[in-house]
This record gives C-alpha cells, sequence and structure tokens, in this order.
C-alpha cells in the first residue's frame, strides 16, 4: 500500500538525487562551454551564445528553443548570476526533492523558465534586447518552497554581511513587488541598470511556481475556487475519515480494522504530498510504522 505512491518509494530517492545533479552539472557545462568558445573567438557573443540565448529577433525566426535554452548560457561578465544558480539548484533543489520527485522537480523548473521567458519576450518584443541566464528558473522553485513549507526560515547574508532570517513567503511577496517595480523602471520606461537584469523574468518564474502550487493542490478546479471554498473542501475530505481510539478499534473486525487503517494512511499519505514528512504528527507516524505490515 505505501510502495503505491511513488514518493514513498526509496529509489525515488536515487532517481531526485541523480536528476538534481545532473541538472547542476549541465548548467556549470553550460558556462563552462560558453567561455570556451568566447577564449575560441576572443570576443564576447560568440555564435554559440547567439543561437542559444532569447530573443525577440529568435521568437521572430521561430527558434522556440530558446525559450529554454536561454537558462543554460549566462553573463560571463558577472560571475555572481552563475553562482547564485547553482547555489539556489544546490539549496532548493534538496530541499524540494524530499516532497516530490525528480520528475514533477524538472517540469516545475523548466515551467518556470519557459514562463520567466515568455514575460520577458512581451515586454522586449519591440525595444529588443537577449535574455540569458536560470534565474527564473530558481524563482519558479522559491516560489513553489514558499507555499509549500511556509513554516521554514530562509537564512542568508545581505551584502555578504548583514545575517537575515525571512519567512520564504515573505521573501517571495517582496521579490515579486520589487521584480514588478523594477520592470517597470528599468524595462518599460527605460532607466539603465546598475548590472544586468531582467526582473520580468524573475517575476514570470515566481508567478510559475506559486500557479503550480495552487494547480497541484486540488487539480486545475482549484485555482478557480476561492480559498475559503478550498479549505472548506479540504476539510470535508478529512471529516469523512472517522478517527477512532483505541478501544473502538479493538471492537471492530479484523476485516474493518484494515479497512480503517487504510484510510488513515491514504490521508496522512496525501498530507505528505502536499506538506511534506516534517507535518506528520506522533500519532500519524505510529499509523505508518502499523500499515508497513499490512499487506493488500
Amino acid at each position: 500500500m505505501l510502495s503505491d505512491r511513488s514518493y514513498m518509494r526509496a529509489p525515488s530517492t536515487e532517481r531526485g538525487t541523480s536528476a538534481h545533479v545532473w541538472l547542476i552539472s549541465s548548467v556549470i557545462a553550460g558556462y563552462v562551454l560558453q567561455l570556451f568558445f568566447q577564449f575560441l573567438q576572443a570576443r564576447p557573443g560568440p555564435d554559440l551564445f547567439q543561437r542559444v540565448a532569447l530573443s525577440g529577433f529568435s521568437l521572430r525566426e521561430l527558434r522556440l528553443w530558446t525559450l529554454l535554452t536561454y537558462a543554460w548560457v549566462h553573463d560571463t561578465r558577472n560571475i555572481l548570476q552563475i553562482i547564485m544558480v547553482v547555489a539556489g539548484l544546490i539549496l532548493l533543489g534538496g530541499e524540494l526533492l524530499k516532497s516530490m520527485g525528480p520528475r514533477v522537480f524538472l517540469i516545475l523548473y523548466a515551467a518556470s523558465i519557459i514562463t520567466g521567458g515568455l514575460f520577458w519576450s512581451v515586454i522586449h518584443w519591440r525595444t529588443g534586447g537577449v535574455l540569458a541566464g536560470a534565474t527564473a528558473g530558481i524563482c519558479g522553485l522559491l516560489a513553489y518552497l514558499a507555499w509549500l513549507k511556509p513554516e521554514i526560515e530562509l537564512r542568508f547574508l545581505l551584502f555578504f554581511f548583514i545575517p537575515v532570517a525571512i519567512r520564504p513567503k515573505i521573501f517571495v511577496i517582496l521579490l515579486a513587488c520589487i521584480s514588478v517595480v523594477a520592470s517597470g523602471f528599468y524595462e518599460i520606461y527605460g532607466a539603465v541598470a546598475p548590472f544586468a537584469y531582467a526582473p520580468s523574468s524573475h517575476f514570470g518564474g515566481l508567478f510559475a511556481g506559486w500557479l503550480y502550487y495552487r494547480i497541484s493542490q486540488g487539480g486545475v478546479g482549484y485555482f478557480f475556487r476561492s480559498r475559503g471554498t478550498a479549505s472548506a473542501s479540504f476539510s470535508m475530505r478529512n471529516q469523512s475519515i472517522k478517527t477512532l481510539d483505541s478501544t473502538q478499534l479493538a471492537d471492530l473486525t479484523p476485516s474493518k480494522q484494515r479497512e480503517h487503517l487504510r484510510a488513515e494512511v491514504d490521508r496522512i499519505l496525501d498530507k505528505i504530498n502536499s506538506t511534506g514528512l516534517n507535518s506528520l504528527t506522533r500519532d500519524e507516524k505510529e499509523k505508518l510504522n502499523q500499515a508497513k505490515n499490512l499487506r493488500s
């Protein structure tokens, strides 16, 4: 019964780790290959960069793959960009793969990159420019984590020396607001940014992560329901499983006990899928231990 759930199988962790490592390795390899081509041609912007990076011109030529491949080239004049991307993949991937499989993790990462590229393309369709970097993918993972585990704290050094601890949901909301304002000031109004900055793609990535969380909690219909309606539906579903104490459970026949335990375990597994293993109570963990010996 437990093995029917993909996120409860032991091999999933191994596959998740492998996918995680391969993704990080591919990002680093793309950056190294980019540096190699620049060294050969002794000038920035080699043909490889132009073919892989995203621009309005590439989309008008129907090179639609650039909506995804732009995440594998970066600004080689700003090494902090690639450092932040790799660090984000290491930290967020290690946390998210505990509650989602490698396939879903990669789909969310790719969807965030594509959505960030689409948002950026709408803003820059006429004004031009080139987009490179996987920051939108990191933003999508961060937004999903912020809503999936709002109770954790993000700890980092602001300006590399000021320690800061903040809830991820608050951080994502602040980042989204900054991205909207910066997009209007730098991308639409045309002010000169102090460094290569694409806030519209960041906002697109955040939007993709938030949207995926909403959809994953109850299908597409969840997105169109109000928060109160969705919460009420979830409560009714939980209340449909009546919790029995040890005395009441002992009065049931063995087949009824097995049926009750199956229903309880299904509810607990749904909770793990939504909020992770750390959200379980002691009683719920004991029920999972009891279910290990249950035979279909």
